[in-house]
Parts: C-alpha cells; structure tokens; sequence
C-alpha cells in the first residue's frame, strides 16, 4: 500500500467548495467564480502551485469564514488555469493528499495552515477480505446502471483498493455528510468497512428503483386499465364539486369537441387526431404531454375557416384612403382596382362562373420608396378599407428561417412561425399582413428567411403553406399580403418576381404642407397637450420649416420640429407667460434656433460660361450651376467631386463643340491652346448622373462665345455626341426644386413628356416647359439670343476671360407665351 506522504507548504491558500469533495489521486476539474475562490487560485499560482479544497458545511453562504468550512479537506497540485471571457476560472487540479485545516486567516482571499493526516497499519488479512468484499459489491452496483461504461472499466481496472474505494465514493450520490465522513477517516480499513455500509444503501435504494419502474410500466401498457381509473376520476371530481358539471376531467375529449368544431380538411384532421390520441395514453405529467398540450391549443385557436367579410364598396374605399392619407393618388388608384376587380370577381363567382380559388387569387404588393412617405400607415388603411384585419410582421434584420416557418417540435421552446402567430392574433384567415422591411432581410446559419417566403408570396403554393411548428397545411390564399421596402435593388430577384412594385415618390412642398396642417399638426397639439386656439401656424411658418429645417423625403422630421416648437409652446403656456401664440416664419429662429438648410436660388442675372441644371436625390429636387472659365493652357478641368459618368458628359460637350466649331464661330485653335475649367458648386457634395449633359455644353459654349446663359432657365437631360437629347428620370423632383429655387423655364428631354402629367397641375400653368429633341434645341433656349445669336460671326475672338454680358436678355421671354 503506497502512502499519503508528500512534501507540502505548511501554510496554503483555501478554495471552498460547495456540495462536493474531492480525494487524493484524483484529478479534476474545479470552477470558480466566486472572488475569494479566484484570489485563492491566482496565489496559488503564484507560489507553490499548491491549494487546499475543502467543501463548506452550508452550501448557501456566498462568502465562508474559516469556521463555515469543515476541518479536513484535499491538498492539491494546480495543473492548469484557464479564464474564461465571463470572468469565471477554470481550474485543472491533482489531488495529493487528505490534510487537517486549521489557523484559517482571511484577507483577498482564504489561507490555513495544513497537516497531513497519520495512516495507520492495517491488519493485511482484514484488509484483503474488505477489499475482496468492495470489489463483489462494485460489481453489483454497477450492473444496475449507476456508473458509466468508461468509469466501470476505469474503477475496477484499479489495483489500489483505497484508490478504488475514493473512486467509488466519488462517483456515487452519497450526501455531502457521508463523502466529507470517508475523507476525514485516515484508516484505509475504516474506510473501507464505512464504505461498504453506504453501498448497502445504496443497493436497497436501486431494489425500489427498479420495483416502482416495473410498476410504471405495468400501469403503462394497461391502456384499459387507465380508461377505468379517468371514468372513476372525473366520477370522483363531480362529485368533489358538489354534482355540479364543472370543469371536463378529460383533456383528450375537450380537444376531441373543440377539434371537431373546427371542420378541418380529412387530412388535416386524422393528424391532429392522431396527436389527440397520444395525449390520451399518456400521463398528465408526462414532459411530451405538455408539449402535445400546446400544440393542441395552438391548432384550436387558429381561425381554419374564420373569415371577415370585405367590404367591397370603391366609394366608401376611396374616402377612407382620403380621409387617412393626402397625395399618394398612383397607390390609392391602384388599391381601389384591387378592390373593384375582387367585387367583379364575387360577383361572377356567385353566378356560378368563377371558383372560390380564383376569387381569392390577387397580386402580392411591394411597397417601394424612401423612409417616412407612409408604406406601412397606407397598408392599415388598406385593411380598414377593405374590413380585414391588419397585422403587421417587422422582418428587419430577421435572419433565421424559423422566423417564417416555425421551429419544429422536436427542439425544447418550440414555437410557430410569425406568419402563423400573425393568422391567431388576426382571428381570421384573411387578413392584411404588412411584411414590413422585405429587403432588409439577412441569411445566416439558421437559414434563409427570404427564401421561405417565396412559398408564402407565392398564390399557386400558398394554399398548402405548412409551418414546420404545426406540421399540417394551412391556406393563406386569402391572406392580403403587402410588403414594403426602402432599396427593391436589395431584395432577392426570386423573391421580387413575385410581387407587383408600387413606388412611392417623395412628398413636394405643396403635399408637405397639406400633411403638416390635416395631420401631423393636430397630433402634435394633442400628444403635447396643447388646445387649437392656444397655438397657431401660419402656412409661412409651415413652408419655411420645409424649405429651411427639414431635408427628407418623408415628413418624420418635420413632424418632430412640429413637435419641437410644440413643446416649447406649451412651457410658455404653462408657466404663465403667454396664453396662445401665433408662430410665424420670423419666429421660427426663437424656437428651432438657425435654418438647418438654405435651398439653392435662381442666379440673380445672365452670366457668361454659368448654366443652371437640375438633379434630384431621395429626400427631393434642387438646381445646380455649372461654371466653366477659359484660360492659357492646355486640357480639360474638371472639379466639384464628379463622378465618372458626369465626367464623361464634360467630355462629350467638348467633342460636340470642336466638332460644330464653325458653324458655331468658335476658333478651334483656341479651344486646343486653352485650359478649360468646369467647376460644378458645392465641391464637398457627390455629384453623378449624365442628366447635366445640357448644361454642360451650355455653359461650354457660353464662355467660348461670350454669349450669356440664361438665368432663368433651367435644364435636365443626356447628350450625345451627334447631337441628340436623350430622356433622364426624376423629372417631377427636378422640376419641384427648381420652382423651389424661382425657375420659370424648364428645358426637358422631348421624350420625358409624358411625365409632365405627374407634376400638380398649378406648376404645369405657373412654369414654362421646353421639349427638346437636339442640343440645337437646347441651346436656343438656354442662350440670351438664341441659336440665331450662336450662329451669327461675330467681330474678333472671344477673349480667355469673358466679362459679364449685359443682364439684359435681348431675345424675347418666353413668359410672354405663358
């Protein structure tokens, strides 16, 4: 027998443990995350490497003194340390030796002095006996399942029989008492024999172990049996209640009543039946009874034939998008299409020459445009329109296919999809569901989102949409679905195919102000607190929050600087100062501080070599001015951060120049031996897009005649180098900032005619429009004196610098015309 003798520091430092203890020849693992535990670890590792474990008596204290701690514990090596990211310690410990504890100090941490405990002889044939006795034991316990294959084989493949005993003790589920009593015993032969005592134990508590699972399943497999003991049951509980009918006893026959209530489809029915069975051979508490349980509510609670009746009036739709929402007439027109070809529809099916199916079937609808133009508050007015339910499904960020199609039952917290939880919120089978954000989805290693709902938005495959949750088809082609999206670019093209894009174009000033005065007015003063006479706006005050605090496409901000100046209102209200007030334009600056914005103007007069274009972007339509200055030198100069395709406009304006030099009167030697600059403002601003060819070749021309641009009249469109005058996009924004500005003549691609009708009727009579198919066209307009001026020779060359022409345009204005 080896002995448990080692050379060991007299003063160590104490890791408590709770709930367990260790004996020497073990090695193991030890967690701590407890301070006193980690400061004992890092001073151990500090010196000697050599810690005590000792387990506490109370495993509830948090932080044990030297008295809450038994008096013999384990001396350990420390073999490794390892911290992990939570602030917890991992700890790799060698148990050496059974040591005696006393002189606890505390100060970061716990430290005792140690003495090893004394063995003592054993009697050599007591102890073969004992040991020949724990091996029979050993064997017996654990042919009834208490140790694992791999410690069978590692306990009794030992030779030591005090190392084996330790094992044992270790590996069992003996109380704290009784493992902390085999380690104070420093005689192998008490040990053993006290060992031996608790496996006794331990055998008659596996004897009932095994009585009580033969009695289980014995009561198991008697399926009549168990039918009997129910009626008797619910006999009894009738009783207990006084004979009154009270709550069912049976949760299987209250599912049976709901479920047949239902009406399902055969297939449908004989599998939630089939989970109606099991519940009702099993055991009320039984884990799998509580998850069939919810599933079963679950499948009772949606609304498999529960529909709302649309209400298909296209006049009382119309006022209500109306009254819910100003502009916006291309999404109302098309809702209210919607709408009348379902009402033709049902009533060409109640004659009998449609089916139910194609009444239903309809285009899934994608809301497209920047933020806060209204997608998702225009989809609540579909349902009230329409007299559906509305529910409304965030998918932003959403990047696991269960989102979509449920978790299946298997995993522990389960639980259907949104689309499904969306349908039992709703309580009926067709309602309007907003799949809000569709292209901010994202997939990850759970799965695609965007792809499980190509079956969704799909109307040949929706009818049979089965979450995986439910494990049964439910039909969602009734559902209304509409989806909305900031980037359609960013939604997958599988996806796209299956929905019809409604764009939503920026709000112009004139939409802004009707929508500040019907609608976010009112609900300012309300959620501030605020009556309609205490505070007044004038519309001066609105047009300048627009045009000089707020740069959006949407009226989110402008709400929020309504609510600003609301708020501020109110303070004067309640402290006295004032009892109402009347915000003017002027009086802005006290409330919001400076203008955020300054909206480009017209130029104040005609200037040599300065054309006025126009671009938009998604929060609206603005001018810009193109610079162009002849010097000495050679090239072409081109600044105001422009991007490769404005670039290559400057460069096609030149080529267009050079090759129309003498018919224009322009010397070509000039052009070559001069440094031609074109400077578009705003420098730290991006600028792209080939719609400022116009005013490129423009205000090219103009500095190389020393004929003046026009100031009043701005330009959009593509130039080639032939000549033609090709269409752009954006004309309605463009054409709005440029009124903004104080344009009153807009020279417009020929080919972008059709999109005046989309510009408000009050700018159609107030501006003046220029179809143009040529550059020849563009330039009759856009220079003082027209391509009649362009084409006369005129005296000399041009200087490098021209001045200024005169202001006064010498062609007659169009205005007159107007």
């Amino acid at each position: 027998m080896p002995t448990e003798t080692h050379t060991l520091p007299s003063n160590v430092p104490v890791c408590p443990v709770r709930g367990s203890v260790i004996y020497p020849t073990m090695v193991q693992h030890i967690d701590a995350s407890r301070s006193i535990s980690i400061g004992a670890i890092e001073a151990a590792m500090a010196s000697d490497k050599v810690i005590l474990i000792v387990s506490q008596k109370d495993k509830d204290i948090d932080d044990p003194k030297g008295s809450d701690l038994y008096d013999v514990g384990t001396a350990c090596n420390v073999l490794r340390v390892r911290k992990n990211p939570d602030g917890t310690v991992q700890m790799l410990v060698s148990a050496v030796a059974r040591v005696r504890a006393s002189n606890y100090t505390r100060g970061d941490y716990l430290s005792a002095d140690i003495t090893p405990m004394p063995t003592a002889a054993d009697e050599p044939v007591e102890l073969q006996a004992l040991s020949r006795e724990l091996r029979e034991r050993f064997e017996a316990i654990s042919s009834g399942g208490k140790f694992t294959a791999e410690n069978v084989q590692s306990i009794g493949g030992k030779e030591d029989i005090g190392e084996m005993a330790d094992h044992i003790a270790f590996n069992l589920d003996f109380k704290l008492e009784d493992k902390q009593a085999l380690l104070e015993l420093p005689n192998l032969t008490d040990r053993i024999r006290k060992l031996l005592t608790l496996l006794d134990t331990e055998q008659e508590v596996q004897a009932v172990q095994a009585k009580i699972r033969a009695q289980v399943k014995e009561e198991i497999d008697k399926n009549q049996r168990e039918y009997y003991l129910r009626e008797q049951m619910k006999v009894i509980q009738k009783e207990l209640q006084g004979g009154e009918d009270g709550e069912e006893g049976d949760e299987a026959e209250q599912f049976r009543a709901k479920i047949d209530a239902l009406d399902l489809k055969a297939e449908v029915k004989k599998e939630i039946d089939r989970e109606v069975n099991r519940l009702a051979r099993m055991h009320p508490d039984a884990a799998e009874a509580s998850v069939i349980r919810t599933y079963l509510t679950w499948v009772t609670e949606l609304p498999w034939n529960v529909r709302s009746e649309d209400q298909l009036d296209v006049a009382a739709a119309a006022a209500i998008l109306d009254d819910d929402h100003y502009g916006l007439e291309k999404v109302k027109d098309r809702v209210l299409e919607f709408l009348a070809v379902r009402r033709l529809r049902k009533e060409r099916a109640a004659r009998g020459e449609l089916s139910a199916e194609d009444v239903n079937k309809g285009p899934i609808l994608v809301f497209t445009g920047p933020p806060g133009v209204g997608k998702t508050s225009i989809a609540q007015s579909i349902a009230k329109a329409l007299g559906r339910k509305y529910v409304r499904i965030a998918l932003g960020g959403a990047r696991d296919e269960s989102d979509i199609r449920g978790h299946r039952r298997t995993y522990i917290g389960a639980m259907p999809g949104r689309l499904i939880q969306g349908i039992r919120t709703a309580g009926t089978k067709n309602p309007v569901i907003l799949l809000d954000e569709v292209d901010k989805l994202s997939s990850g290693y759970q799965g695609d989102p965007s792809a499980a709902l190509l079956e969704v938005l799909d109307p040949a495959q929706n009818q049979h949409f089965t979450d995986h949750y439910m494990g049964v088809a439910f039909d969602l082609s009734e559902v209304m679905f509409i989806a909305t999206a900031n980037y359609p670019e960013q939604i997958p093209p599988a996806l796209m195919d299956r929905m019809e894009v409604i764009d939503f174009s920026s709000y112009i000033e004139q939409e802004k102000l009707e929508i500040a005065k019907r609608y976010l007015l009112p609900r300012q003063l309300t959620q501030n607190g605020l009556k309609a006479n205490q505070i007044a706006f004038t519309d001066a005050a609105l047009e300048k929050l627009i045009s000089h605090y707020t740069r959006e496409a949407g009226v989110r901000n402008l709400e929020r600087e309504i609510g600003t100046v609301a708020r501020k209102v109110a303070r004067r209200i309640a402290t006295g100062e004032v009892k109402r007030v009347k915000v003017t334009d002027k009086e802005l600056d006290r409330y919001l501080g400076q203008a955020r914005h300054t909206p480009e103007t017209e130029g104040k007069e005609d200037t040599v070599g300065v054309s006025t274009g126009m671009f938009y972007t998604p929060v609206g339509g603005d001018i810009l001015f193109v610079e162009t200055s002849i010097s000495p030198g050679k090239g072409l100069v081109l600044t105001g951060q422009l991007g490769d395709v404005m670039k290559e406009s400057a460069r096609a304006a030149l080529t267009y120049i050079k090759s129309n030099a003498e018919r224009f009167h322009i010397d070509k030697a000039r052009i070559d031996d001069s440094e031609i600059h074109i400077h578009v403002p705003a420098g730290a601003i991006p600028k792209e897009g080939p719609s400022a060819g116009g005013a490129m070749v423009t205000s090219l021309i103009s500095a190389l005649t020393g004929i003046p641009a026009r100031h009043d009249v701005a330009m959009t469109g593509e130039m080639t180098l032939t000549g033609r005058y090709l269409p752009i996009g954006g004309l309605k924004e463009k054409v709005l900032g440029a009124r903004r500005a104080g344009i009153k003549h807009i020279i417009m691609p020929k080919a972008n005619e059709s999109d005046l009708r989309d510009i408000p009727e009050h700018l159609r009579t107030s501006m003046r429009f220029h179809p143009c198919e040529t550059v020849d066209q563009v330039l009759d307009v856009a220079l003082v004196g027209g391509l009649k001026a362009l084409e006369t020779p005129r005296d000399g060359s041009a200087p490098a610098a021209p001045a200024p022409a005169k202001r006064k345009s010498t062609r007659r204005s169009p205005d007159a015309r107007a």
